[in-house]
């Protein structure tokens, strides 16, 4: 798969700040992914498709899940744009033919990680919480920690999507809550 044909996709179906962040998280992702043994052409195409169906409605994304038999949970239903990662890895599989598990599961996750992620989810997970256009309090930390501890950047990453969600009286995503727990048990 040729990235120059996912560049002119993004291009032209994403707003240039959406794009821009794209960019960023493949750049980020990029240069922390070799000291923790990741593939850098799999985690470069997770990093550029990560986002690739953030253009799409809620109404396409729903009929995209429809379309393809995912079953849209509770969480989701009240909030389809959480579905941009699970449709970005159909995307990634249906439009660019990208057939590698692992970058589709990355993709796939990127947005409330999962239990048992991989090191290249974890660097996608990071990446699009930490790359330098981002703003969030406590980002500093998890830049720090990415560079010398990937488990522990994407705890703190998953700490802190949480406790926005809390404070902000958002619905939390079961999965969000196993990211966290599975990531504490693998520190303790």
């Amino acid at each position: 798969m040729e990235t120059t044909d996912i560049l002119d996709f993004l291009r032209q179906k994403l707003k240039p700040k959406r794009l821009k962040h794209v960019l960023s998280v493949r750049d980020t992702a990029v240069s922390i992914a070799p000291q923790y043994g990741v593939d850098q052409q799999q985690i470069e195409l997770a990093a550029l498709l990560h986002d690739c169906a953030k253009w799409m409605t809620n109404g396409e994304l729903l009929t995209t899940c429809q379309h393809h038999q995912i079953v849209p949970d509770l969480i989701e239903e009240q909030n389809p744009s959480l579905l941009h990662a699970k449709v970005g890895a159909i995307l990634a599989n249906d439009r660019f033919g990208i057939i590698d598990q692992s970058v589709l599961q990355a993709v796939s996750v990127h947005t409330t990680g999962m239990a048992k992620m991989s090191t290249l989810d974890k660097v996608l997970f990071v990446a699009d919480y930490c790359e330098p256009n981002r703003s969030y309090p406590g980002i500093i930390e998890v830049r720090k920690l990415a560079t010398v501890d990937l488990n522990r950047a994407a705890l703190e990453v998953a700490r802190q999507k949480l406790e926005r969600q809390l404070v902000t009286k958002c619905m939390i995503h079961p999965q969000a809550v196993a990211t966290f727990n599975d990531l504490l048990t693998q520190i303790s």
